[in-house]
């Protein structure tokens, strides 16, 4: 029988502090497994939502004390599967969550005990049909209380839309709201973070409309924050006419700081690393840090991915120049009851908490909106750079009993981290009756890259004696003019001579694919894979997300050298055109490209391109922001992002597309320990294992983990 099975989990997740609260935060180290929502409560202390461990933190309002840990990975009451926004009650003890993996928003009453919180009652509150909420908030009406949730993966057969789910103070569902507006409706498309100000009105971060809204040219492809009454009617922005905030790359929340007119509006784009200011009238009122020329590429930026790792803002960066971004910020809220220095009615410095999901950390900043700088004053979390560990995993690769000192494990790119991470591949599993591995950390080898900023995308090139070249992708921006470093690493495989314990060693041999648009040249690259030509040639194809498009090049071993053999492909919708391509394989019928916003698979026969997909959340052909493509033995691997699905499809020129579709794993979910995904980025499909069928490795930047299945056809 065939089909997929989870084998193990391959690094730490646990928490390395687990102190008796309250006790003070500087001896403990405390870790956070992407953090996103922030609430406080009325004695302002600061509930944090710890998504990859599931479970929420209360620290005190000096961001000192760690006051409490609320519960634990699981589907009782009280328990979280993934629990991504917080929101305080108006006006009663109590914080809603949104428990996005087990499809509910729950309401934690609690009081104190001296210091600490203790939950006193939990209620479930659901919608009807499918539920996944990404966000919520709560206010108190003329009528009694209103809970809001952002439902982001809502869908009615072929219509995308997401929706607001309306609760009233019970728990129960009054209405659903999938547009603002009738006549000329905005749709809610991905609606993630959400805010509401001291009149009720709702603020929605419509994360997913550049993407899945079709205009008469195609997706607008920016996103955008729209304002609305809680019944789904546009309130219109004085400022700007209209009830959407300008188009954003990637805004995954909002947050109005203060009330009335002399509110402003923060939305944190995860894109740019940036936090854009509006006025409560809808007019732009500055961008922290300070903009400048580099916003120029924001189109080809995502998830904050393609920042250099040892950036963010620091409390000694004082003056404009000194500015950094954030690092991938995905929530934000105010921080009340804290007072700035040098703030002003004039020149306000607002106090505002920003979760970071490239820093793994929740800071405390001020942020100057007229000056456009920010300075941190407090921090919770840190990086995840212990042994064993991962910090936003993304792109992996497998090597076979050919790979020399690599032979017979999997290699992960440690993102966040700048290293690589190898473990050899385990068969254990449910199959043979032993367990799968929580988070298996004793197997992980740190290997480091020495001229690797942010690492992406891998793919191994095997010697005939042995060792081989390993071509790396740096995801890190590079804006400077006068920057020729190429984005594309070549390591060269040796066995380690040293006693660091790595076995391995990865020596620098060539760079190429410098930052630009000419030929040979490329723009945040993400998937690369090698198709040999001989021994000591071979094609290396990119995935050149930024240019939108794909970069090929020759690859000579014995002069360590690449020569550009032109691009493929161009921005666009039609065939052969790509929206942030992300992920490149070689297969027996030609190229596969994971064209990922324009949701489907693109083949290059060497002549001619043929696009397969639509958008849709079905089995087949149906994708949703494909992120990653693989190829083994005559069948191509997909790996859609919203869906969380691995799709196998066998290789037949007879088939819909060239493709043919086999089999499907659909893993959502925020329990590593049985194979769940979150936030996938570039698998890996091979034969190193002793396990019956194919390994097939996914990386998950959310989990912080990379997921082991394998993978047989049956026959």
């Amino acid at each position: 029988m065939g089909g997929f099975t989870f084998r193990r989990s391959y690094g730490s997740r646990s928490p390395v502090c687990s102190p008796r609260p309250p006790t003070p935060l500087a001896e403990c180290d405390l870790q956070l497994a992407s953090p996103v929502g922030l609430a406080q409560d009325r004695r302002g202390n600061v509930w944090i939502a710890d998504a990859g461990h599931n479970r929420l933190l209360v620290v005190d309002d000096t961001l000192e004390r760690l006051l409490g840990q609320v519960g634990t990975a699981g589907g009782d009451p009280g328990s979280f599967d993934l629990p991504l926004r917080l929101a305080h009650h108006p006006t009663a003890a109590a914080v809603y969550v949104a428990d996005t993996g087990n499809g509910r928003v729950q309401r934690l009453d609690y009081e104190y005990d001296g210091d600490v919180p203790q939950v006193t009652g939990v209620d479930v509150f659901a919608a009807t049909g499918e539920f996944h909420p990404n966000g919520v908030v709560a206010h108190e009406y003329w009528d009694g209380v209103r809970v809001v949730a952002a439902d982001e993966f809502y869908r009615e057969g072929d219509d995308l839309r997401g929706r607001l789910v309306v609760f009233d103070g019970d728990g129960t569902e009054l209405r659903s709201i999938r547009a603002v507006g009738e006549e000329n409706p905005t749709p809610l498309y991905w609606p993630q973070g959400l805010d509401v100000d001291d009149e009720g009105r709702l603020y929605v971060a419509n994360t997913g409309y550049g993407v899945l809204h079709d205009g008469p040219t195609g997706p607008p492809k920016l996103a955008s924050v729209v304002r609305c009454d809680r019944r789904g009617e546009p309130v219109p922005f004085e400022g700007c006419g209209g009830a959407v905030l300008d188009d954003l790359p990637m805004p995954r929340d909002v947050a109005v700081v203060g009330s009335g007119r002399d509110a402003q509006i923060f939305v944190p784009d995860a894109a740019t690393g940036r936090v854009h200011v509006y006025t409560s009238v809808g007019i732009p009122d500055g961008v922290v840090p300070e903009s400048d020329d580099d916003l120029r590429a924001h189109a080809g930026l995502e998830d904050g991915v393609g920042l250099p790792r040892d950036r963010g803002l620091d409390a000694d960066d004082g003056d404009a120049g000194a500015q950094r971004r954030f690092r991938g910020p995905v929530g934000i809220r105010a921080f009340d009851g804290v007072s700035v220095e040098d703030s002003d009615a004039d020149d306000p410095t607002l106090a505002v908490l920003v979760s970071e999901a490239l820093s793994q950390r929740v800071g405390a900043y001020a942020l100057d909106t007229h000056r456009e700088t920010g300075r941190r004053f407090g921090m919770v979390g840190g990086a995840r750079d212990d042994p064993g560990q991962f910090s936003v995993p993304t792109g992996s690769t497998l090597v076979g009993a050919d790979g020399g000192p690599l032979a017979g494990s999997a290699l992960v790119a440690d993102g966040a981290n700048g290293r690589l991470q190898r473990f050899p591949l385990d068969s254990r599993g449910p199959s043979d009756g032993s367990a799968p591995g929580d988070g298996d950390a004793d197997a992980l080898t740190s290997v480091p890259l020495p001229a690797t900023r942010f690492p992406f995308g891998l793919a191994f090139w095997p010697s005939v004696g042995g060792g081989g070249r390993l071509f790396v992708t740096d995801y890190t921006a590079h804006y400077r003019e006068d920057d020729e470093s190429g984005q594309i690493h070549v390591y060269a495989v040796d066995e380690d001579a040293s006693d660091s314990g790595a076995s391995v060693d990865l020596s620098l041999v060539h760079s190429f694919g410098s930052w630009g648009l000419g030929e040979g040249e490329a723009k945040l690259p993400r998937g690369v894979a090698v198709d040999p030509v001989g021994d000591q040639r071979a094609r290396v194809y990119a995935a050149d997300s930024g240019n939108g498009r794909i970069g090929v090049w020759e690859y000579d071993w014995v002069c360590d050298a690449a020569t550009p053999l032109g691009d493929r492909g161009c921005f666009g919708y039609f065939e052969g055109g790509f929206w942030n391509p992300s992920d490149v394989a070689v297969g027996r019928r030609g190229v596969y490209v994971a064209d990922e916003n324009n949701h489907r698979i693109q083949r290059y026969d060497g002549d001619e391109w043929h696009a397969v997909g639509d958008p849709g959340y079905g089995s087949g052909h149906e994708f949703l922001l494909p992120i990653s493509v693989d190829t083994h033995d005559g069948h191509v691997f997909v790996l859609d992002l919203v869906t969380r699905a691995v799709c196998v499809f066998a290789e037949d020129g007879d088939a819909d597309g060239g493709l043919r579709h086999v089999a499907s794993l659909r893993a959502f979910g925020g329990d590593p320990t049985s194979g769940s995904l979150w936030l996938p980025y570039l698998l890996s499909v091979g034969d190193v294992s002793d396990a019956t069928g194919a390994d097939v490795v996914v990386p998950d930047s959310t989990l912080h983990v990379a997921q082991h299945y394998t993978w047989s056809d049956g026959a």
